[in-house]
């Protein structure tokens, strides 16, 4: 009976056999090591990146204190982002590049990869695109009150790519910036407080008119977010069978809805002392601007 020669290597152990073992290691703890150093040199700049755009964006809000802080902290957010992005960008190029993946070569031959890279990068570019305009016009800022796309909530966000709107039911919508078309902003700077109070049809209208004009004359002097003189407008119909007196006071955007609630309540207190009765359902208030 023959004996097998265990001493010859089989197949696979010759296959194991003509692996350079000491150089892939070798290479491996190489490739580890530039990828530790580069993450941590990449983290430093990401620190001291930060560092200088917050001392900046501090520097300049001293020297410019008519900026809304809205404004600002939109500019400030949208610089964190485009430095980021730029840092990620540069450190998947480095990264591929010490693995020893030609990125160049690699893009430049991979047609199928190439187009869809095409393709996204039209989609960001459009993002970015649109996004620029919508901050270099000033159409929205951080913390105000918008309607985008059907979406109805403060701006919590403005990047590179998307913005975001915390809704009023507290959801967080992202929406790409190459899909705003329409923005329905209500808090820019100049606002209309209206105020709408029902009146019967025997009321003495001109009466009303005069204790608001009188109440106006005492009190708005006194009110700085009130930016110009109120518009009284007179009686209007309101639609559903009844007549209102309508006024619109202009006001800053932050003061709109205190300005309503306290001239409201001065307007009643002053046609109740004058002994004038008005209906019982007799406020209904307004959201214009």
């Amino acid at each position: 009976m023959n004996k097998v020669n265990v001493t010859n290597p089989s197949f696979f152990r010759k296959y194991l056999d003509s692996f350079q073992w000491d150089q892939i290691l070798h290479n491996i703890t190489n490739i580890l090591i530039g990828l530790v150093l580069l993450s941590i040199f990449f983290m430093i700049l990401r620190f001291i990146g930060k560092k200088i755009i917050n001392r900046l964006f501090d520097s300049y809000q001293k020297r410019q204190a008519d900026m809304s802080a809205g404004r600002l902290k939109t500019l400030h957010s949208l610089s964190i982002n485009a430095y980021l992005y730029i840092l990620i960008f540069f450190w998947i190029y480095s990264a591929l590049t010490i693995i020893g993946i030609p990125v160049g070569t690699l893009l430049a031959s991979a047609g199928l990869f190439s187009v869809a890279i095409g393709l996204g990068a039209q989609g960001l570019a459009s993002d970015i695109l649109n996004g620029f305009f919508i901050l270099f016009e000033k159409q929205i800022s951080i913390g105000d009150y918008v309607t985008i796309n059907e979406v109805t909530g403060t701006v919590s966000s403005i990047g590179l790519r998307t913005t975001q709107i915390r809704g009023n039911n507290d959801s967080l919508n992202y929406i790409p910036n190459r899909y705003i078309t329409v923005i329905t902003n209500m808090s820019k700077q100049r606002m209309k407080a209206e105020i709408n109070i029902r009146i019967n049809p025997d009321t003495p209208i001109d009466q009303v008119m005069d204790i608001i004009k009188q109440v106006n004359k005492e009190y708005v002097p006194k009110r700085p977010t009130i930016i110009s003189a109120p518009e009284l407008l007179g009686t209007v119909d309101m639609g559903d069978g009844t007549i209102a007196i309508k006024e619109y006071i202009p006001t800053t955007a932050d003061a709109r809805f205190e300005i309503q609630f306290e001239f409201l309540e001065l307007y009643l207190t002053a046609i109740n002392k004058a002994g004038i009765k008005l209906p019982d359902n007799h406020i209904l208030f307004g959201t214009n601007h």
